[in-house]
């Protein structure tokens, strides 16, 4: 299966300051963006695979993602994605209800006290990295996300990165 990616990213956060000390007004504007489109390829500031999912993830459980074997279907073929390189995650909490939260990055299915990010309802975690990535082992190839909340929870996640796609 020959697959050519194209890939775009965008990251955006902007804010404004306003204050009316006892004399005159002052105010401050940031915009802190990165926004990138991504060749096809195997090298620093390419990418050549991608993969996604909804997922449901029933209260007190763990979603457990093996890196090297992401099952995928594309122009109606079913097949497989094995990454050799990750350098994009976002995850997205799409729970509306209060006290509804994910624990992106828990230590293992058995140990959830250890995480890289809190996703309470509505928020999202981006990690991205086109230029070297993470190079994918035996040692760090599943990425475990519990949801320790008292009811069902709904969540996307894409990946993208260095990989291979298979057709079984």
């Amino acid at each position: 299966m020959a697959v050519t990616a194209s890939i775009s990213t965008n990251s955006r956060l902007t804010f404004g300051l306003a204050d009316s000390p006892d004399i005159g007004s002052i105010s401050q504007s940031v915009e802190v963006k990165t926004s990138r489109t991504v060749s096809n390829g195997t090298g620093a500031g390419q990418a050549n695979a991608a993969w996604s999912a909804r997922v449901t993830l029933p209260a007190g459980q763990v979603y457990s993602l093996d890196l090297t074997n992401l099952s995928l279907s594309a122009f109606n073929l079913a097949g497989r994605l094995t990454l050799s390189v990750l350098k994009d995650v976002i995850v997205v909490n799409n729970a509306t209800a209060a006290g509804r939260h994910l624990l992106y990055g828990v230590i293992s299915p058995a140990d959830t006290t250890g995480y890289a990010a809190r996703l309470n309802r509505g928020a999202d975690y981006r990690w991205s990295d086109y230029q070297d990535g993470i190079a994918v082992t035996a040692g760090n190839k599943t990425i475990y996300i519990a949801n320790p909340s008292a009811g069902s929870i709904t969540f996307d996640i894409a990946l993208a990165g260095v990989g291979t796609f298979s057709d079984t």
